[in-house]
């Protein structure tokens, strides 16, 4: 399982894209032929989360996924303020690196905060959205329920301190807790997450940086969730219910802003249907790309 990793560096390359002015290193992976799929990871992963779901779309797509800035082989650069926003910037600047004009976004977590955004700029985004299909995580900000350790790594003093507790046996222990009982999290991959989140970290607390997107996706509420259910894009969400922090009640909210709205629901899965259920992910997946 310590392979899998560098297995999966070894599958793509570290590229230079501008952005913000500022010249930043990403791992991308780009595998397969066909109309393109970008994959959008969530906190606090990285593109690994896609593994099990990347060869079964690759056979009949060209599959792009990335770490985002601050994750895995992404550059970390010290003292930054992450953004969703520099984010998107991030994802149209390797899509344009790689000549690629539309694609298929599928966005999970995290990444569903930056797909939403790269929605709202429509023919701004940098290239055309031919669809975009959601996995769990907290799309109608007030439905949303962040775990207490993320709530309070937020707090200016409290979280600096926290997270230098925040080990390798404590992320395997809170990452379980958002999935499904009947698909607990493989503890050797959660490993592998954990140790690349930490490499290549210059302030030793990337994630509580990153959690920044909580408060940032709640000041930009009306205009991420405008984009999503205001769009003409095709939307689908393929929703994890027994997820604690962004499951039935975030679906429900779905229905009611989109009452025809594309959802498949798992009754089965949590948090991460993607890692707990990959082969009837991969299946729906296909079934919207086509």
């Amino acid at each position: 399982m310590a392979d899998i990793w560098a297995q999966w560096q070894a599958g793509g390359e570290v590229i230079e894209v501008a952005v913000g002015g500022r010249s930043r290193r990403v791992f991308v992976r780009a595998v397969g032929s066909g109309p393109v799929v970008v994959l959008l990871h969530g906190f606090p992963a990285s593109s690994l989360e896609w593994a099990a779901i990347e060869p079964a779309l690759a056979a009949e797509h060209t599959v792009v996924t990335l770490d985002f800035l601050g994750y895995g082989a992404s550059e970390k650069p010290p003292g930054h303020r992450y953004s969703v926003f520099e984010q998107a910037d991030l994802v149209a600047a390797v899509l344009a690196a790689h000549g690629i004009t539309q694609a298929h976004v599928v966005a999970y977590d995290y990444g569903g905060i930056v797909s939403s955004e790269l929605l709202a700029r429509g023919a701004d985004a940098g290239f055309q959205l031919t669809g975009a299909t959601f996995l769990n995580g907290g799309l109608i900000a007030d439905q949303y329920r962040p775990r207490l350790a993320q709530r309070v790594l937020l707090l200016p003093v409290v979280g600096r301190l926290l997270a230098r507790a925040f080990t390798e046996p404590v992320f395997i222990r809170s990452w379980n807790e958002i999935f499904s009982p009947d698909h607990p999290l493989d503890r050797e991959l959660a490993a592998v997450h954990y140790r690349a989140l930490r490499a290549n970290d210059p302030d030793g607390d990337v994630h509580r940086r990153l959690l920044a997107y909580i408060p940032e996706r709640a000041a930009h509420r009306d205009r991420l969730e405008q984009a999503i259910f205001g769009t003409d894009v095709p939307v689908s969400f393929l929703w994890g219910m027994r997820d604690p922090v962004a499951g039935a009640q975030v679906a429900t909210a779905i229905t009611q802003r989109a009452p025809h709205a594309d959802l498949v629901r798992y009754e089965d899965a949590g948090h991460c249907p993607h890692l707990e259920i990959p082969d009837r992910v991969a299946a729906d997946l296909l079934t919207r790309l086509d």
